[in-house]
């Protein structure tokens, strides 16, 4: 049986800059990422998603608002407020009231490398800083869904995977949705599904394996002394003789090969 659906956008256009029609739906526990390079009409997308931006066509909700957490690509804070303030108060417009000396506080502060950093006004905060706050705040309202505009890939490594498990978790057990845009074909994989976009144009959707499957796996060569690109060695056999073997190194596609596929093409057919 399939989820119920949180979101679903119909035949959805922001001119100038989202020309072409897009049209999904987004289920419950899914991961769905919109994929593609700078430019290519993502966060637009994402903000008449959120009524944020005016648009053509039909976004319907299945789900309160309210429990929606948004991480934007600019983070949304109040400067001269602390941490601990920003994060309080940012919650309670979403209807969820965080006690300042309450559990869900520090664990939220710890999780993302803040805890000593609570009572420091936010204009004090470096740039990767501010963008673990504005993930930190999303995460402490999004009771349905979570939305991220590209935030990930500017993450440090340990608490990009800890988002990842938890959001995971939550996802796998219909706890949580996660709406994500990105640049990065390594943050595109971890979705369920991918919608591929191009110029403001919708080139492709599918599953990750999918539409790796629509492109063939083109051989990577190594060359050595091989005149044919392949890697030539030497291995010891029996009876001490030696005989030439060939090595022929191959690269598996990517999402970015899948899209600079469908750039050529100008969309799959």
């Amino acid at each position: 049986m399939s989820s119920p659906i949180l979101l679903e956008a119909r035949q959805l256009t922001v001119p100038p800059v989202i020309r072409g029609e897009v049209s999904f739906t987004l289920r419950e526990g899914e991961r769905f990422c919109l994929y593609g390079h700078s430019g290519a009409g993502k966060t637009t997308l994402l903000h008449a998603i959120l009524g944020l931006t005016g648009y053509r066509g039909e976004v319907v909700w299945h789900v309160s608002r309210a429990g929606v957490g948004y991480a934007g690509q600019t983070p949304r804070l109040i400067p001269r407020a602390t941490v601990l303030q920003n994060l309080v108060w940012g919650a309670s417009l979403h209807g969820v009231y965080l006690s300042t000396h309450g559990s869900r506080v520090h664990e939220l502060l710890e999780q993302w490398g803040l805890q000593e950093r609570r009572q420091w006004a936010v204009r004090r905060l470096s740039a990767g800083e501010r963008v673990r706050l504005e993930l930190c705040m999303a995460m402490a309202v999004a009771s349905r869904l979570l939305v991220v505009d590209g935030l990930l890939e500017q993450v440090d490594e340990p608490r990009r995977q800890a988002f990842w498990e938890e959001v995971d978790t939550r996802c796998a057990r219909r706890e949580l949705s996660l709406l994500y845009a990105t640049h990065s074909a390594r943050e595109a994989e971890l979705a369920d599904r991918v919608l591929i976009l191009h110029d403001g144009r919708p080139l492709a959707m599918d599953t990750p394996e999918h539409l790796r499957a629509l492109v063939a796996e083109q051989p990577r060569h190594t060359s050595d002394e091989g005149a044919d690109g392949s890697l030539s060695v030497q291995m010891e056999r029996v009876g001490d003789s030696l005989s030439p073997v060939r090595l022929v190194l191959e690269r598996s596609a990517t999402l970015d090969d899948v899209l600079g596929v469908l750039i050529q093409r100008g969309g799959w057919t």
